[in-house]
């Protein structure tokens, strides 16, 4: 299979030379994918999805994301209170559960999310 006149051999030799000597590297473009994504506010399922989108192996993402120093707790609470107004008041359910949707559809799991939102999820 040719990919705009280029024998499929051809592109491949290229990218191991690329490879070898530095130019490409799926590790540096993992862990800036990871602090990309951070800054954005994505928690680590959402990282690692966007990182299998672009390519990377799971096995390259999930080291970027474990070496990230990153309190994923923290950064759960620091979104739901930039996007929803803080009040010291009890949440009722209808609304952690709208805060509980939005982190989750950020990346967050649920143990995260129950950190950041100062609840236990089993009562």
């Amino acid at each position: 299979m040719a990919v705009k006149g280029f024998a499929k051999t051809e592109i491949e030799q290229l990218a191991d030379k690329l490879e070898a000597q530095g130019i490409v590297d799926d590790k540096r473009y993992a862990n800036t994918l990871v602090r990309s994504q951070i800054a954005k506010g994505h928690g680590p399922a959402r990282i690692r999805q966007s990182g299998l989108q672009k390519g990377l192996s799971k096995s390259c993402v999930d080291t970027a994301i474990n070496v990230a120093d990153c309190d994923w707790v923290a950064l759960a609470r620091q979104r739901v209170q930039k996007k929803y107004a803080v009040t010291n008041d009890p949440l009722d359910s209808k609304e952690r559960a709208r805060r509980i949707r939005h982190l989750l559809g950020q990346g967050f799991s649920y143990e995260q999310i129950a950190a950041a939102l100062d609840y236990d999820p089993y009562e």
